[in-house]
């Protein structure tokens, strides 16, 4: 039997509603049992109560009050894999002071719409039903013809395969004279900067040259670096950019130095110039 449960306003209607359905027999023309009556206005007792049921009636007044619980009793309940209708009474009915006749007859009604609903949902499952087999026979169709397609394009893979090593092969020796190419700029750029660095150092020994034959002519003295840097520091003796710019901080005139000697008025110059440098290595260490 399916399992029916009705909801009320008051416990006053509980009464009038057993009255109007004792004499209906709902089970044998419906298949239903009327298993409680629920009288409540709580939206929560109402959920609680319906638990495990198959059908919801709501028998509310005809009134104003009566059909806004009525609204929102269905709005809650639905959704809940539970068949929930309601009762339409007359407007302005009162279900306690209700004709019993009228009470039944709705209730019936009631069961009857719920049937007719059940009946238009199975006919949306059948549609749906054979819409889904027909689904499943195009999909078996496209099964089918993708495995064809499988075939083909392992067929054009076996064509194309024979192609692939002649041009990998091809790309291989593009990579290769790519490589080469950018091996040869590069050598071609650093035999220009070899060049200019030639040049450079040329330019530097000629203009040393010609400083330190100014120098001779006025008396200068040239001073080993090897041998004066040893007595300062056992560090690597100094460039000759860094000896220049020591030069340049003590502001000392007719100071010359090249990689292996400084030329100087004096042996104190000298000193003084190779202390600055050995201080200066010390605070970069720090």
């Amino acid at each position: 039997m399916i399992d029916t449960r009705i909801i009320v306003e008051g416990v006053s209607d509980v009464e009038t509603l057993s009255k109007a359905i004792q004499d209906l027999a709902l089970g044998s023309e419906f298949g239903v049992t009327i298993s409680s009556i629920i009288p409540t206005t709580n939206v929560e007792i109402a959920k609680k109560s319906i638990i495990g049921s198959d059908i919801v009636l709501i028998a509310t007044d005809a009134d104003r009050s009566g059909r806004e619980l009525a609204d929102r009793l269905f709005e809650e309940l639905k959704g809940k894999e539970i068949l929930i209708e309601r009762v339409k009474f007359p407007k302005g009915h009162d279900l306690e002071h209700a004709d019993l006749f009228l009470v039944s007859k709705e209730i019936k009604n009631s069961l009857i719409r719920i049937g007719l609903k059940s009946l238009k949902s199975i006919d949306a499952l059948t549609e749906k039903d054979k819409f889904i087999r027909s689904l499943e026979k195009d999909m078996y169709g496209l099964k089918i013809e993708n495995e064809d397609l499988k075939k083909k394009i392992k067929n054009l893979e076996q064509t194309v395969q024979s192609f692939v090593s002649e041009k990998e092969l091809i790309n291989s020796l593009e990579q290769d004279l790519d490589r080469i190419n950018v091996e040869k700029n590069e050598i071609e750029l650093e035999n220009s900067e070899l060049k200019k660095e030639i040049k450079t150092k040329e330019d530097r020994i000629s203009e040393i040259e010609a400083r330190y034959r100014d120098l001779e002519a006025k008396i200068l003295n040239i001073y080993d670096l090897d041998k004066y840097w040893s007595k300062i520091s056992d560090d690597e003796k100094p460039k000759v950019n860094e000896i220049i710019k020591a030069i340049e901080i003590l502001n000392f005139d007719r100071v010359v130095a090249s990689e292996d000697f400084i030329v100087s008025p004096s042996e104190d110059y000298v000193h003084k110039v190779l202390k600055l440098i050995k201080m200066g290595r010390e605070l970069n260490k720090d």
